[in-house]
């Protein structure tokens, strides 16, 4: 009886590592491509019309066909061709483990909405940060960045009907809690924890690099927060359902929050959702602490 054998089963971690980065690149141009000749093929036009019917804030088509083929690229196809090339139980690789202790679930999920004050205070004082004056060019790329990437979840955001938010949904909040966990989680977060030879430290650096590649300076705090929560609730838990329950559920309540205030049945607007008094903030601090405890101590005991 034949026998899966990876073909990279027994090389170094750093090949393997450096084997996902080419995988990462190699995913993001196949997605990229994919999405284009998916374009060529339903809209029928050619590669430089594209680039202007992209840039149409009436036609949100073209955009979100690429960007649902990018991420799927990037994020899905790299760790699931990572896992088959080097282990003999890619699923269990991957973290694909049932989720031996439910009540973690509780705790968990809790912290996305919990969170919320203290996360907003992260963001206030990202947004106070003033790099130095010889900085000034990076500053200004930065925020160029920042509003570039605004403008476009502007774009897919505004949207009026229950379709549209449906597609928001699979979009901004499923595939990113899918294929953003699977690559940081369950790939570069196990690595980096066995690299550095300190669990603590390769989950922080990990967190770390989750908040940068964002390429959003002025979320970096509240993202580098919100890559704590999952990577230690990842860690705790040993299945990586959990950190994609959490990251749906927040990315999800941000749309839905944008969705109810833009079409008038709520009079909070998305980047407001979760800001309150200085009271609350430490509150809100201090249920953190709590919820991460309760997350560490569910850990330690017996499934």
């Amino acid at each position: 009886m034949y026998k899966f054998q990876p073909l990279f089963k027994d090389t170094t971690l750093g090949f393997q590592f450096f084997l996902f980065l080419g995988l990462l690149i190699f995913g993001l141009l196949i997605g990229m491509l994919t999405g284009l000749l998916i374009l060529r093929l339903t809209e029928g036009i050619s590669l430089s019309e594209q680039a202007n019917l992209l840039n149409d804030a009436t036609n949100l088509r073209p955009a979100r066909i690429l960007q649902i083929s990018s991420q799927i690229g990037l994020f899905l196809f790299p760790p699931f061709m990572l896992a088959w090339a080097v282990h003999t139980k890619p699923f269990q690789f991957l973290g694909f483990r049932p989720i031996t202790k439910p009540i973690m679930l509780f705790p968990a999920l809790l912290l996305m909405f919990a969170s919320l004050p203290f996360i907003h205070m992260l963001s206030d004082l990202n947004h106070a940060i003033n790099l130095p004056s010889w900085l000034d060019a990076l500053e200004q790329w930065m925020l160029r960045k920042e509003s570039q990437a605004e403008e476009m979840t502007q774009l897919f955001l505004k949207v009026d009907t229950t379709s549209g938010l449906l597609i928001n949904l699979f979009m901004i909040a499923l595939l990113p809690a899918l294929g953003e966990e699977l690559v940081f989680r369950s790939v570069i977060q196990p690595y980096m924890m066995k690299f550095l030879k300190k669990k603590h430290l390769g989950l922080i650096i990990t967190a770390l690099i989750f908040s940068i590649i964002h390429m959003q300076f002025y979320g970096l705090l509240p993202r580098f927060a919100l890559g704590l929560f999952l990577g230690y609730f990842y860690y705790w838990s040993g299945s990586i359902f959990v950190p994609m329950l959490m990251h749906f559920v927040n990315n999800a309540s941000a749309v839905i929050a944008f969705y109810l205030y833009h079409n008038g049945y709520s009079s909070i607007p998305m980047e407001d959702f979760g800001s309150s008094s200085s009271i609350l903030i430490i509150l809100s601090g201090g249920f953190v602490g709590l919820l991460l405890f309760s997350g560490y101590q569910i850990s330690r005991q017996k499934a």
